[in-house]
């Protein structure tokens, strides 16, 4: 065996002609055994006759064979664990009774060793609730619950009013048609509307008014092709209306919620909704932050093949997202940069993999007959389905020794965590 790179091996296999000679005698005989040949009994007809209609198809299907086991032979022998298929390459035909001699190319499971893991040094963000984020939070309820009104007593624009507008624009002295809105309500000051001086240049403006102004099409536009162009934007001004807000008491904290008699529960349990939240954030990004760290301080080679599995499967996921003709549209379109885009994602991905399995076998993680047990009451519980059904989907699918391994990992990466050491910098549960 020749080591190519730390992943890949090139074998070098030669098969015993006395065992080309037995497998071919095994290939003619069962052969024999299955062709209608006219003038010959089933079972009866002579090699040399067989030879005459089937030589060439018998003689692959014993190369496949013996090349697949011989293979198999050789990788067990020198200890290796492939992660794709071959690639073979043989030094001549096969001949019944001679040596036949191959060479076989092939990506193998990395070896992974681990210099760092226990007791990381690493800064992460802290995320709290804050009085603040719980008043923002009110008051975002407020404005999903505020109320339209027509703005009586007076016909010019303000800040805060909705102002219903017909505009179009033009590019070049053009109309375009991705430029342009009937009845379009625009929330002055909001900064919703795409192009933020005309949403300021309607300050002032009378119902009924006209006017133009010129802009730049901003990069974010949902028309690409407009995007960093200059337009020319035309206006009328259709009617005026304001939001009213509810009064924030009370009243407006039951009905807005079942759970609570008065806004001081309501802002109780805000608190402990955005606490659980914050939580969660927290742990996802402290996560994030120990596998990068893990990455970082333990390189080692990947194959490509396991790159480029990952690759696919986590493109794919995206499209199953999608209704089936969408996704097999983009697929057909786009397959494979979707495939390229994932290649970042998907080494990530496959070195943490790598390492996690390489610490679960060196620190001895064990997964119980309860750890499983209690993984699926979790699961029905979160679809509404019983722990049986739970159960007979992961057994049929095969899926046993994967959901072992994930919980395994699971548990290890959970002990690098808490066996980190973290310098944390807090920021309001609403923080960007």
């Amino acid at each position: 065996m020749k080591q190519l790179s730390p992943v890949e091996r090139e074998l070098s296999v030669v098969v015993p002609g006395t065992e080309i000679a037995k497998e071919l005698d095994r290939a003619y005989r069962e052969l024999s055994q299955k062709v209608r040949l006219k003038g010959f009994r089933q079972g009866k007809v002579p090699r040399y006759v067989l030879e005459q209609y089937y030589k060439a198809d018998t003689e692959q299907r014993v190369l496949e064979h013996v090349v697949g086991a011989s293979f198999r032979e050789a990788v067990k022998s020198h200890s290796i664990e492939p992660v794709a298929n071959p690639q073979i390459k043989t030094a001549g035909e096969l001949i019944p009774g001679m040596d036949f001699a191959y060479s076989a190319k092939v990506e193998v499971k990395p070896v992974v060793e681990i210099k760092q893991f226990a007791g990381l040094e690493l800064k992460r963000t802290r995320y709290e609730v804050t009085d603040a984020d719980v008043d923002a939070e009110l008051e975002s309820l407020r404005e999903r619950h505020a109320k339209v009104v027509a703005v009586e007593g007076r016909d010019t624009v303000q800040q805060g009013d909705l102002v219903e507008t017909n505009w179009s624009g033009e590019v070049d002295g053009e109309h375009v048609k991705g430029l342009s809105g009937l009845s379009y309500v625009v929330e002055v000051g909001a900064g919703t509307f795409p192009f933020k001086e005309a949403e300021q240049a309607l300050v002032g403006k009378k119902v009924d008014d006209n006017f133009t102004l010129d802009v730049k099409v901003p990069d974010d536009y949902r028309t690409e092709a407009l995007r960093g162009k200059t337009a020319r934007l035309t206006f009328k001004v259709l009617g005026l209306k304001h939001k009213t807000l509810p009064m924030l008491d009370d009243e407006f904290a039951k009905d807005l919620s079942d759970e609570v008699e008065s806004l001081e529960q309501l802002r109780a349990k805000i608190r402990t909704d955005m606490g659980e939240m914050a939580k969660a954030r927290t742990e996802t990004e402290t996560r994030n932050v120990v596998v990068e760290a893990l990455i970082d301080k333990n390189p080692f080679d990947l194959p490509q093949a396991l790159v480029t599995r990952a690759a696919e499967q986590i493109a794919a996921e995206k499209l199953n997202r999608l209704p089936q003709q969408q996704a097999e549209m983009l697929w057909q379109a786009r397959g494979v940069q979707l495939k390229e885009d994932a290649r970042p994602a998907a080494i990530k991905q496959v070195r943490m993999s790598l390492i996690l399995e390489e610490l679960v076998k060196r620190e001895k993680v064990e997964i119980s007959d309860a750890d499983i047990e209690a993984h699926f009451e979790k699961v029905a519980a979160e679809l509404g389905s019983t722990v049986k059904n739970v159960k007979n989907v992961y057994k049929k699918g095969r899926r046993m020794d994967e959901l072992r391994f994930q919980l395994s990992t699971a548990r290890m990466l959970e002990r690098v965590i808490e066996q980190a050491k973290f310098e944390d910098t807090v920021k309001p549960a609403l923080g960007s």
